[in-house]
C-alpha cells in the first residue's frame, strides 16, 4: 500500500488540495500499478512561520531573497 505525503505552506484550497490528491493517486497507480483503493496521499500544511529555509522562517518579507543566499 504506498502511502505519499505532502508537505506544504497551507495556501492550497479545498479544490487544489483534491485537485493534488486524485492527480497524485492517478500517477501513483499508473506507475506501480497498485489498486486505487490502496494508494493513500495526505497533505500536511505548515504554517509559514514554522517553516524555515536557510535559517529564515517562511513569513519573513524578505524571504524569497533571504532564503536563496549562498552563504
Amino acid at each position: 500500500m504506498p502511502i505519499i505525503a505532502i508537505t506544504t505552506w497551507p495556501t492550497l484550497g479545498d479544490t487544489k488540495s483534491r485537485e493534488l490528491i486524485e492527480q497524485v493517486t492517478a500517477t501513483v497507480h499508473a506507475v506501480t500499478g497498485a489498486p486505487l483503493d490502496k494508494i493513500v496521499v495526505h497533505i500536511t500544511e505548515i504554517a509559514r512561520n514554522r517553516w524555515g529555509e536557510a535559517g529564515v522562517l517562511g513569513d519573513d518579507p524578505d524571504f524569497p531573497t533571504k532564503s536563496r543566499r549562498s552563504t
